[in-house]
């Protein structure tokens, strides 16, 4: 963790490109954007929330700062549902044969309404534009020294996390919020001016975790519909689910033993599973 750390001018200049990318994202985001298009909005914003964190607070807290802040949460917020119903739909439309129609097309009608919203919301990103990186009055050292402490306040969090979760496959809240944590600590460690070792394993968990969010996302929906039809498709994404879940906690031991046996970023060494 000592190693760890960012320049003035590498921070300055990812967050000068993010944030020029979030502006071309929320200027040219068509009136029907695709899941992807939705998918990278979200991902550039949050990324650029780690690093607003990281930031002197008079700088975070003076008035243009605030608005772009604002902007941020908003955009974020408005995404949030039209995010959930992409992932329905590309979880459930592998299995277009065995859900009935009308939910899928009552799930098309609803993003195209959520997508009217989001596009409403992308507009305050472009009235309301980032800070220039040069005002932002920050100092290499200090900026490492808020990075580091940030990588292991989120390293903890996960770490409380992890055996709830590899010892017990049901615990749908936990398991989402380490997936939050673990997106967290990859964002920050991302900023690092040498990429960590730890990178690749929390970009790993991340898409291991995502995946099993996803398909509790789409179980509780069906479940929600009351439609006896998609009994069987919920207990075949459990099913799939379950093999996924083996997948995370696999990955997690191999890691566990190797380059994360030496790593102080998510506190508390290996966990034993039990039999």
């Amino acid at each position: 963790m000592a190693a760890l750390g960012v320049s003035r001018r590498s921070f300055e200049r990812q967050y000068r490109d993010r944030a020029k990318t979030l502006l071309k994202l929320a200027r040219d985001l068509p009136d029907r954007p695709s899941p992807a298009d939705i998918h990278e909005l979200r991902v550039t914003a949050r990324r650029i929330q780690v690093m607003r964190r990281l930031l002197p607070r008079g700088v975070r807290r003076s008035q243009e700062s605030g608005r772009f802040g604002l902007a941020l949460k908003s955009v974020l917020m408005a995404t949030s549902q039209l995010r959930d119903s992409d992932t329905l739909l590309d979880t459930l439309g592998t299995h277009k044969g065995s859900i009935p129609s009308e939910i899928l097309v009552k799930l098309e009608n609803q993003r195209s309404d959520m997508a009217a919203r989001a596009k409403v919301a992308t507009n305050l990103i472009a009235e309301v534009p980032a800070l220039d990186p040069d005002s932002l009055r920050i100092r290499g050292k200090k900026i490492s020294r808020r990075l580091r402490k940030r990588i292991s306040q989120q390293g903890r969090s996960a770490a409380k996390l992890l055996p709830t979760v590899l010892g017990d496959e049901s615990k749908v809240t936990e398991l989402h919020s380490l997936r939050k944590d673990v997106k967290k600590l990859r964002y920050l460690l991302e900023l690092a001016d040498k990429k960590p070792p730890e990178l690749p394993i929390m970009t790993r968990w991340q898409e291991s975790l995502g995946s099993i969010h996803d398909l509790d996302v789409a179980a509780s929906y069906l479940r929600s519909q009351a439609d006896h039809a998609a009994d069987g498709k919920v207990r075949e994404l459990l099913r799939i689910r379950h093999s996924r879940y083996l997948k995370f906690v696999t990955e997690y031991m191999t890691d566990s033993m190797g380059t994360l046996a030496g790593s102080d970023i998510l506190v508390g060494g290996p966990i034993p599973l039990s039999p």
